[in-house]
């Protein structure tokens, strides 16, 4: 026998359904509300997720090519053992093995930048910078990690090799210290030491200040000789020429530093090679968690709507024992008085669910708007969220329509008035 109703009986259930709720407006408001408040929790959720998600892939990747880092140990992977921390540093004599033994690179610049210790604050006069990250490296990484500079110049590579005290400054810095003065040959004070200022970065706005706005860059060797600590980290970070695989620049930069670390071929390697794209595939692996937990909590909403459809139901089968009676005793089979409560519970949660997107949603734009937090939606996870919110309709209400279902039709006319 065939179970499955024809669209003519889900169309006819459907007009039931609606009638029925219209009649029970305050009740079927209460719990529209409840399923929306659930669903508008979870969309809000969601929608900041998304945005979070693709603003942090375009911030990570906002280099215009392909960039791969060279470092002591790779930072993606946690639980070193002491082997790995005793490694060597790269050095900036590396870098420049790599700079012609790779010509799959086009460009490739040698970095320092400080760790396990408190960010500097930058002093012109009485103006004082916010706490800033402070890099040394080669005038490269200007094109490395697309820079534009909104006042000056880069500092140049003979700069480099005189550890001359010069300073290019982040949009911030360059704010906080001459909001109304040009910088261009301006002191600043850096620790112990003044820099001039040969440059300015133009406004970037990510969600990385040290990456973004937050930040002031120096020659390498000026960083060492002045600024440099024991445990500042060292890399090189080169840009994959259009046209070079991934696969291929990788091979080509780990057999120059094998042949530099003089590796045999059973030994492995003591440096660490990644790409910008293993950047991206740790931050999935960091917010995939965070995101089934933040939706786990909203869902439970969404559980409290279900057991008020549970509720309602149940009182909805009371209430129309007569009306079940009669449908069976003209004919009704037990599927169609199934399919008739079950249709009505998925259209209740379904019309929540629809409220819910647009209020989530709604409440996302508005955090964005006062807090500056990305949000996004897709249609996937719009209809994504009207078939779950119609699928726990369903779901809780599959024991009152089964309950429905079978009602004896002799002893349910009995509540016939």
């Amino acid at each position: 026998m065939n179970r499955t109703p024809n669209a003519g009986l889900i169309q006819e259930n459907l007009r039931i359904a609606l009638d029925v709720l219209w009649a029970h407006k305050l009740r079927t408001g209460l719990i529209v509300l409840g399923v929306a408040i659930g669903v508008a929790a979870l969309m809000g959720m969601v929608s900041i997720l998304l945005g979070l998600a693709a603003k942090i892939r375009q911030d990570v990747s906002s280099s215009e090519q392909t960039v791969l880092m060279v470092m002591k140990y790779d930072f993606f992977v946690r639980g070193y053992d002491e082997s790995v921390l005793r490694r060597k540093d790269v050095t900036v004599e590396d870098a420049r093995a790599i700079r012609e033994g790779c010509p799959s690179l086009q460009y490739v610049t040698f970095l320092v930048e400080p760790q396990g210790r408190p960010p500097y604050t930058l002093y012109h006069g009485n103006e004082k910078s916010r706490m800033i990250q402070v890099v040394g490296s080669e005038p490269s990484l200007f094109n490395i990690w697309s820079l534009e500079l909104e006042e000056g110049r880069m500092f140049t590579n003979e700069e480099v090799y005189h550890s001359a005290k010069v300073v290019v400054l982040g949009h911030s810095p360059r704010r906080d210290l001459f909001p109304n003065t040009d910088p261009i040959g301006k002191k600043v004070r850096i620790g112990n030491d003044e820099f001039t200022v040969v440059g300015t970065f133009v406004e970037r706005k990510t969600l990385f200040g040290s990456l973004g706005e937050n930040f002031a860059m120096v020659p390498y060797t000026t960083f060492m000789a002045n600024l440099w600590r024991e445990r500042d980290m060292r890399v090189i970070y080169g840009a994959v020429r259009d046209g070079v695989s991934v696969e291929a620049a990788k091979d080509e930069v780990i057999r120059v530093m094998r042949l530099r670390r003089r590796l045999r071929a059973d030994q492995e390697n003591d440096f660490a090679v990644n790409s910008s794209d293993a950047a991206l595939e740790f931050l999935d692996r960091i917010t995939a968690p965070i995101a089934g937990i933040l939706a786990a909590i909203s869902s439970i909403g969404l559980i409290v709507g279900g057991i008020g459809v549970m509720n309602m139901m149940l009182v909805s089968v009371t209430e129309r024992t007569g009306e079940i009676g009669i449908r069976k005793a003209v004919g009704a089979r037990r599927q169609d008085i199934l399919w008739q409560f079950l249709v009505e519970a998925g259209t209740l949660t379904g019309i929540g669910g629809i409220i819910g997107i647009g209020t989530g949603y709604a409440a996302a734009s508005a955090v964005s708007a006062l807090t500056g937090l990305p949000s996004a939606l897709s249609p996937f996870y719009v209809a994504l969220a009207v078939v779950f919110s119609i699928a726990i309709g369903v779901f809780f209400g599959l024991y009152p329509a089964n309950r429905a279902a079978r009602l004896d039709p002799v002893t349910a006319m009995n509540y016939a008035k």
